[in-house]
């Protein structure tokens, strides 16, 4: 069978079930490879108003954010830069006036923000300063700073500067202690893992007091934070534990090329 044959079958099948996330997904899967951009365009749009519902299931939310990412991707290849923020930002107050997903509008946000990243070079335009303006619009989520971590850790030619900034804003503006929690542990995991542990101890340090009258958030900081400091720990054993075995296998090939010196002496 064809892509082409496939994708009439599933579109057919999907057509009957217009509010069935997983269907719609595979369906706008395939039909962005075989059909005509506009056609393309009005299945992204049609499916993306009917699966955007209440109480849906784990899955469901998770094809239904596919099927954004996936039309906001494909319009990002399909058309002019102007046109794609204009798009973005439509599906940006869009996901923002919904409340059936939450992580939808950050996930959103956080795509807007790779986009803007990829149109600049990093040795003339800041990480910060693309991000500053994304902060006082739209205000985001803890999850959007998430995601915007990961995204700068990976991606900027000067993270830990970067990374320090970020965190700060991201503090500051946590709508409560768990969230200033979450974003504590995320900063030092970094900083522990790029060899800063005096860093990430000042930095739990200093939030273990600001939260101390809290104690579900103390005992979350706690608890996080030992497993951070138990993955520093084992990374470093396993670095030690593999260079050890390189220098034990060194030595054995010595000890081998000294008794075939002696050999060949002795005959």
């Amino acid at each position: 069978m064809s892509e082409e044959e496939q994708a009439t079958i599933v579109t057919r099948h999907a057509t009957q079930h217009p509010s069935d996330p997983s269907l719609q997904r595979e369906k706008l899967s395939l039909l962005s490879n075989t059909a005509e951009p506009e056609m393309v365009r009005k299945a992204f749009k049609e499916s993306m108003k009917h699966c955007l519902k209440p109480d849906l299931s784990p899955e469901d939310k998770a094809d239904v954010i596919a099927i954004y990412t996936g039309y906001l991707e494909w319009e990002s290849e399909e058309s002019t830069l102007q046109e794609v923020d204009g798009i973005y930002k439509r599906k940006l107050r869009e996901t923002l006036r919904q409340d059936c997903i939450p992580e939808l509008h950050p996930t959103v946000l956080a795509s807007y923000y790779e986009v803007l990243l990829s149109r600049q070079s990093e040795t003339t335009v800041s990480h910060i300063a693309i991000l500053e303006p994304i902060i006082t619009t739209y205000s985001p989520s803890h999850e959007f700073y998430q995601r915007a971590f990961d995204i700068i850790s990976t991606r900027s030619s000067n993270p830990e500067d970067d990374l320090a900034k970020v965190y700060m804003r991201w503090r500051n503006s946590a709508r409560n202690n768990r969230d200033k929690v979450g974003a504590t542990l995320q900063w030092a995991d970094w900083l522990m893992e790029n060899g800063e542990g005096k860093k990430a101890y000042d930095a739990v340090d200093v939030m273990r007091r600001e939260i101390r009258v809290d104690e579900a958030a103390l005992a979350e900081l706690e608890a996080g934070w030992i497993a951070v400091m138990e993955d520093a720990n084992g990374e470093v054993e396993s670095s030690e534990g593999e260079s050890g075995s390189e220098g034990e296998q060194s030595g054995s090939e010595s000890e081998e090329d000294e008794e075939e010196d002696e050999d060949v002496i002795m005959g």
